[in-house]
């Protein structure tokens, strides 16, 4: 598979958004299906020292951080967390001047509460998925995206990337549609789709999933190009949670999301950071195809069934969002402008642009939709 389909079939599988649930047949919950629920919720939502609700009803528990679900993967059952400082993200300045408030005491993380609500949407919207990406190509269908890629070829590998985005609360997104921005980093696209290894964050629109309209704070990753591993936010145990500010799943409201991704040197462990912020990581035992990166990508995209008009993207002004700050890192960890790139867009710009000016590391794209198949 050559890394341009590779990544198409990537943006086609990413909505899998939780793989554990796929293999539900019906949308109806059987008695066997709400004790399995029970269960897993069980052992998803751990005993905590705080807990509150915030503005939006949301409930949030400050869970002790050697006792988060994390810790409940198979592989990780002799991990040694990794304390990373403020101080440690070197790649960045920072560049929000409003910080987010510490919600939880010291030597607890912040996670989101799962309820069974959110387990019954995200079974649903899976299987969803998986029978659309049945049905449809990789070309287009009711996925549409506008971004750019950076592909190591045959030059060095990327250890990380950054960027500073627009975050917008997008109006127009339906119940069963989905407007996102992500940074994905990938390795494993030119081998079979098992090898596929990837870690993604941004911010998401998605009603259906997230039972609202609002933006909300997101995780991803898998191992094995979508199949079995994996999972959006913490849904299953594999992303460890280190701040006490912001955690996958959270409503965000602010204007930018200043993500930075790197491997760390001395851990191997995959650091995600919000600003100067330490969110968590995604430890390397997760991986098995994960040492460094064959392909990253910074992009808008949508979904939407086929009888009804793409969303917006972005702030649904064509070309009214954007990507700055754009740097990769390199095996030593500094980070660079990329030279390198390749601009998509499966629609053209009338629905979403996209433009990327490599001389100062920005792009452009966004737009209102409309687009019907």
């Amino acid at each position: 598979m050559g890394a341009q389909s590779a990544i198409l079939l990537f943006l086609a599988l990413c909505f899998f958004r939780w793989s554990h649930a796929a293999g539900n047949n019906t949308w109806d919950l059987s008695e066997e299906d709400g004790r399995e629920l029970e269960r897993e919720l069980k052992t998803l939502n751990k005993p905590y020292v705080k807990s509150f609700k915030d503005e939006y009803g949301i409930t949030y528990d400050c869970v002790d951080i050697y006792k988060q679900p994390a810790f409940d993967h198979p592989l990780l059952k002799n991990h040694t967390l990794q304390f990373p400082k403020r101080s440690d993200n070197t790649n960045k300045v920072a560049t929000t001047k409003k910080t987010l408030p510490r919600l939880c005491p010291r030597g607890t993380v912040l996670i989101r509460r799962i309820t069974k609500e959110d387990l019954i949407r995200a079974r649903k919207y899976a299987r969803m998925q998986l029978q659309q990406a049945q049905i449809t190509d990789t070309s287009g269908g009711d996925n549409h995206y506008a971004g750019v890629e950076f592909a190591a070829g045959n030059g060095p590998m990327f250890y990380g990337a950054s960027a500073k985005l627009d975050v917008f609360q997008v109006s127009g997104v339906s119940n069963n549609q989905q407007s996102e921005s992500q940074i994905f980093i990938s390795k494993g696209t030119e081998g079979p789709k098992n090898y596929i290894n990837t870690v993604q964050a941004g911010w998401v629109v998605n009603p259906q999933l997230e039972g609202d309209n609002r933006a909300h704070f997101f995780t991803y990753w898998t191992s094995d190009g979508y199949q079995k591993t994996g999972c959006y936010n913490l849904v299953c145990p594999g992303f460890v949670q280190t701040s006490t500010r912001l955690t996958p799943g959270k409503i965000y409201t602010l204007s930018t999301l200043s993500l930075d991704i790197y491997k760390d040197r001395f851990s191997s462990n995959w650091m995600l950071y919000n600003d100067r912020e330490p969110i968590g990581y995604w430890p390397k035992e997760i991986f098995t195809n994960m040492a460094d990166s064959s392909v990253v990508q910074m992009h808008g995209n949508v979904y939407s069934p086929f009888d009804e008009p793409s969303p917006p993207m972005g702030s649904g002004v064509l070309n009214g969002a954007k990507f700055t700050n754009i740097l990769l890192t390199d095996g030593q960890s500094n980070s660079k402008l990329p030279v390198n790139f390749r601009k998509y867009n499966d629609l053209g710009e009338a629905y979403y642009g996209v433009d990327y000016r490599v001389q100062n590391g920005v792009m452009y794209y966004g737009g209102p939709g409309g687009w019907k198949k």
